[in-house]
This record gives C-alpha cells, structure tokens and sequence, in this order.
C-alpha cells in the first residue's frame, strides 16, 4: 500500500491580485507562472517543519511552475533524501489563456531550482499551455489517469503529489468544477485510491 499525500502550492502572487481585483489577475503578464508571496512561504516552511507526516517521504512529484517548485523547496528543505520531479501532467488545470498557469522554459527552471529533477518534462518549452483555447475536462482527466499510472508504477511508497487547487480537487474528489471552496493552500490531503 502507497502513502500518498498531496499538497496545494502556498499562497502565491496571482492569489492575492484574485482578492483584490478578481478573476482579471490570472490574464496580466504580471501574474505569468505566479511565485509565492511571503505568506506562501511562510506557510510552505510551517508545513515543513511542523508535519511528522513528511518525515519519511521517498519522492515528490511536482507541478513545474514556480509557486508549487518553491513549495517543494521550502517544504523539504531540512530533507536532502527525498526525491523531488517535476512533471507537466501535474499543472493547474486549465492548461491555456491562463497566464499565470504557464511555466518557464526548462533551462530556466533548472538553474533556478537545482534540487529538481526536471528530466521528466514533455518537453523544453510549455507545449501543453496554448494561448487561444482553454483546456477541456476530458484532457484534464487524461491527466488524472496518466499522474495514477506514474504512481502505481513508482517504486516508492511513500509519495507527495504538490500542485494546484483545480488539479486537487479533480484528482482527490473529482469535482474541479465546484467552485464553492478552494482546497487550503500547504495542507497535506491523503490520497486513497490504490
């Protein structure tokens, strides 16, 4: 049997500009792939330090955009053990228009975050966000089967899976269509399906 925790990113940018100015944030440039805000970090180095449950993880499956790889950071950086990979099957959904849901180059990335294993990309550059369309419930659910089959496949038991409040919420309840709650930002979910 797996342990499987997943975690929703800390706060991060565009979060904040969505409690000021609504849904708009997640179209400014300024909101492109959001990194945490203090409070983020703060709630990712809490999480960290204070959770027995992350004490023994094996490897952490990552969104490779920047609020949910400084999440990984904070979170385990008392951990030189775990293995952390980023996987674009794990990004927020939707994929597309969303400006704040696209990711950085790979080049980019592995500079910036050099405990990240980032092999496993589809590729170099963000070919899964696409700027005229957004992402449709049934590609998200191929997501969904294709994150399950990784992890059954995974040789490692114990498993966090840290991403984004849609992903989650489809993933965990499969419900990323209900809008009358967010999943708590650094707060480990347990995920029963194996």
């Amino acid at each position: 049997m797996k342990n499987i925790l997943c975690i929703r990113h800390g706060k991060a940018f565009h979060n904040v500009l969505i409690d000021k100015i609504g849904e708009k944030a997640l179209f400014l440039k300024e909101s492109y792939d959001a990194p945490l805000v203090e409070e983020g970090i703060i709630q990712a180095k809490e999480l960290g330090s204070s959770s027995k449950q992350l004490k023994n993880i094996d490897i952490v499956f990552v969104s490779p955009l920047t609020r949910t790889l400084q999440t990984a950071e904070y979170i385990f950086e008392n951990n030189q053990k775990v293995r952390i990979v980023a996987l674009d099957k794990i990004k927020e959904f939707p994929q597309g228009i969303e400006i704040c849901n696209k990711r950085r180059n790979r080049i980019e990335l592995e500079e910036k975050f050099k405990k990240v294993d980032f092999s496993l990309l589809d590729s170099d550059e963000d070919q899964m966000w696409r700027a005229d369309r957004y992402e449709k419930i049934e590609e998200l659910k191929e997501r969904i089967e294709g994150i399950k089959k990784t992890i059954m496949n995974e040789n490692d038991k114990n498993i966090v899976i840290i991403s984004h409040n849609n992903f989650l919420k489809e993933l965990l309840f499969q419900n990323c269509g209900d809008e009358t709650y967010n999943l708590y930002h650094c707060h480990p979910y347990k995920l029963d399906f194996l």
